[in-house]
């Protein structure tokens, strides 16, 4: 039988400023011993009040607010159009005139007991929004991450309000904060599969009060009418959403649709993309422009010019230019004809803007090839180095004179880095960002991070969201703890946040920093060890044994602005690299051994958040001790490759850790996750196992 409790809230920092959703969570105390003396009882069935001239985003997230009292307090909710004496009212500005001033300045807001009354109120429309899912979590115990934890909100009979609770939350420190989700091998799947899936990642976004969505701004229903935004644009602004396009997707448009639109909008053959048709180039950027506008949409404008995928654009159009200077002039030629539509179409001396310097960009900054745009709103949105992601060349060496300033941090990247599991963590972010804002001179406005499947992630993306919030109070001790706190109980939060900082330093560092005082900032994340092990195992294949593998893998490119695939140590010397191989994931297992005893031994205990527990933190780390084993075993047995019998021997162990690394993987499909990990197509473990049982066999 369901236990009910009654819960009186008690807000110990009434008034003060609280920069984040999580330590609201932290400040919040429960007592029932308090005087009941002027608190306010909240009932199931209580009216929710919306002002009549609050935007649909305002109305969006009332909705889940409605969805919320219910699943706490058993009752359905209605909303009103009249203000009854006992109410929770949703109020942007001065649109209510209750006890507490309105709240003044960029996504500020308030919630406050009023009488028989809970005030939501937000200087603005997204601060509304973002007060009406604070109150959800300090008053309703809904959590930020409640979608991805796996763990339902505590039903209770009734909540008692305190006179005094106001949380109040001023602006945050950083302007436009983002998600870009890209490469979802695994998230594209679920989904699909309800409409309540799909919706998961922006109420997540609003709920960590990020603000801004990186992605494409039209799909093909834009090219028919009535010419709307794309579907994953149109959700983001009816959830009040800023967009901004992915950093080759210029104003959100993807030359996947080129075709349709030549054939839909004017009616004609589709020219061939080339640099020389510029015209045509214009027009399609045009279009774009257009229909954003046309949709009311609100934009950060994306300049810049690139491939059709994730590639330079000399890789894709036949008429490119082959040195780099006359690269940069092309890029420079073509952000210059986009500036001039974007404030033609918006009739804006100066938009909003935002050109990223991303891979092959930012080699050409670096180069001195490429000068950035003197435009005044042009964000120069700068891009941690790829595969290992700390502050790259071109924005150290950059001689900075109070522009707005962006940055771009992957904790997902699919080629080589963390895929499956977490491997960048809070402390590495900070350090980035802390490093970016003081270059800067204190202007970063815009910061975004690439984690596209969000799952295995969102421990980094809510310490992003909170850092970004208030930048000056987030240091990364006291965010382990309120995090664990918030999701694990009071219990086991401290040896659970001392648990998730030792997971993040296990990963094996194959090369030392060389930024001085950064911290981790070279890692072999999971995506390396597929890559390496494929690897040993296509030399194996053939018979090959080299001294340094891991040298001169396809993907290092200079000319494309990706170097340092592995970054392990080479050497002429025999075994050197290798050795170095079999060093590095000996002292990860190490580490992880400790690490999954001690998850192994909270497990047995914690009540609270045990499913998420099992799969953000002990799920992970026994998959990463199952990935080291491998490719130690796998090294070994490359080594080996004159003992026929001690190489299948070791192919065969290696063949083992990796299969428990699946199974490890497959126990986080549960519930509504069902099925998520037989999505992957980007590690390849099924793969991997075919091909370690035919070497086995040999």
């Amino acid at each position: 039988m369901r236990k009910f409790f009654h819960i009186y809230l008690l807000i110990v920092v009434m008034g003060q400023q609280l920069p984040s959703a999580f330590s609201l969570s932290l400040e919040t105390r429960y007592s029932a011993r308090k005087s009941m003396e002027d608190s306010m009882i909240i009932k199931g069935g209580i009216p929710v009040f919306v002002h009549p001239d609050e935007p649909q985003a305002v109305r969006r997230a009332v909705k889940d607010l409605l969805r919320d009292l219910n699943n706490v307090l058993g009752e359905t909710s209605v909303l009103t159009d009249t203000l009854t004496s006992s109410a929770i009212v949703v109020a942007t500005g001065d649109r209510y005139s209750g006890s507490k001033p309105d709240v003044r300045g960029w996504e500020a807001h308030q919630v406050y007991q009023d009488g028989n009354r809970i005030i939501i109120n937000g200087a603005d429309m997204r601060g509304t929004i973002y007060a009406i899912y604070t109150f959800s979590e300090s008053v309703l115990g809904v959590k930020p991450l409640w979608r991805w934890t796996s763990e339902k909100p505590v039903r209770q009979e009734q909540l008692i309000v305190p006179h005094e609770f106001h949380i109040n939350v001023s602006s945050p420190s950083v302007k436009y904060r983002a998600w870009f989700p890209n490469d979802r091998d695994l998230i594209n799947p679920w989904q699909k599969l309800s409409y309540e899936n799909f919706e998961a990642m922006y109420e997540t976004m609003l709920r960590l009060k990020l603000n801004t969505l990186e992605g494409e701004i039209a799909d093909e229903r834009s090219y028919i009418p009535p010419y709307p935004l794309g579907r994953e644009a149109t959700l983001a602004q009816q959830r009040g959403l800023i967009i901004t396009g992915h950093h080759m997707l210029i104003f959100g448009s993807n030359y996947r649709y080129w075709n349709a639109y030549w054939k839909q909008i004017k009616k004609q053959q589709p020219p061939a993309l080339k640099i020389e048709h510029i015209d045509a180039l214009t027009q399609w950027w045009h279009y774009h422009a257009t229909l954003a506008t046309r949709n009311e949409a609100n934009i950060i404008w994306l300049v810049g010019f690139r491939g059709n995928r994730d590639i330079p654009f000399w890789e894709f159009f036949p008429d490119a230019p082959a040195s780099p200077q006359d690269r940069a002039d092309v890029i420079d030629a073509m952000v210059k004809r986009q500036v001039e539509i974007v404030k033609e179409v918006t009739g804006e001396q100066h938009p909003l803007m935002r050109l990223t310097l991303y891979n092959e960009m930012s080699t050409l900054v670096a180069n001195g090839h490429f000068n950035l745009p003197d435009e005044p709103s042009l964000i120069r949105n700068f891009v941690a180095a790829r595969r290992d992601h700390f502050p790259a060349a071109d924005i150290r060496g950059y001689s900075f004179s109070g522009e707005p300033t962006g940055y771009y941090l992957n904790f997902q990247f699919t080629s080589s880095g963390s895929h499956l599991a977490q491997a960048e963590g809070p402390r590495k972010m900070e350090q980035n960002f802390r490093m970016v804002d003081s270059l800067s001179g204190g202007n970063l406005v815009f910061s975004v991070v690439n984690a596209g499947n969000i799952r295995e992630h969102v421990l980094e993306l809510s310490a992003n969201a909170e850092m970004m919030w208030d930048m000056d109070s987030f240091d990364c001790p006291s965010f382990y703890t309120t995090f664990c706190k918030t999701y694990f109980g009071e219990e086991h939060a401290s040896q659970i946040a001392l648990l998730y900082d030792a997971f993040f330093r296990s990963y094996w560092q194959q090369k030392e920093s060389d930024i001085p005082g950064f911290e981790r900032q070279y890692l072999f994340q999971d995506m390396r060890y597929a890559r390496a092990a494929e690897t040993l195992i296509g030399d194996m294949e053939k018979g090959k044994h080299r001294n340094n593998p891991f040298d001169n893998h396809a993907l290092d490119n200079p000319d494309k602005g990706s170097a340092g695939y592995f970054r392990i140590v080479s050497s002429p010397e025999k075994n050197i690299q290798l050795n170095a191989v079999l060093h590095g994931t000996a002292s990860s297992i190490a580490k992880l051994e400790k690490i999954t005893a001690e998850a192994d031994h909270i497990y047995e205990k914690i009540e609270e958040g045990k499913q998420f527990f099992d799969d953000n933190l002990r799920g992970q780390a026994h998959f990463m001790l199952q990935l080291n084993r491998m490719l130690y075993n796998l090294t070994k047995a490359y080594q080996a490759s004159t003992e026929k019998n001690d190489r299948r021997a070791f192919i065969q162990a290696s063949l083992e850790d990796i299969t428990s690394a699946q199974a490890w993987l497959h126990r986080a499909d549960h519930g509504v996750f069902d099925q998520w990990y037989t999505n992957d197509t980007k590690f390849g473990l099924d793969k991997i196992k075919q091909r370690l049982a035919s070497l086995s066999l040999r």
